[in-house]
């Protein structure tokens, strides 16, 4: 299933907008988060509360910043929190749509 999300992530900078796009197969995750211009790759795992462990980077203008974000979503919504060695972005969005994975049976 892939799943994609408008999200605004809170930076030193202010509000953010972007699109996150999540694919899963069993626990593991992959995507992209489409913010300020640049496509960053995204991977991590689902736990089985749903919580997302995301592993990724956030480029911008002037720097790279690697970053662990936590997610949970619920009903739609999607809450949680970036960390890096010196930055904490608070994250929130809304699932925009959801779509089966390719080649999967219905």
């Amino acid at each position: 299933m892939t799943e994609r999300y408008r999200v605004t992530i809170q930076s030193q900078m202010g509000p953010r907008k972007g699109i996150l796009t999540l694919s899963y197969q069993g626990s593991y995750v992959t995507g992209s988060l489409d913010l300020v211009g640049h496509v960053n790759a995204v991977q991590g795992i689902q736990e089985a509360d749903g919580t997302i462990h995301l592993f990724h980077r956030i480029k911008t203008a002037v720097s790279t910043i690697p970053c662990e974000t936590v997610l949970g979503l619920r009903a739609g919504a999607l809450r949680g929190t970036s960390t890096s060695r010196a930055v904490h972005m608070r994250w929130e969005g809304a699932l925009l749509c959801q779509e089966p994975q390719e080649g999967a049976e219905l």
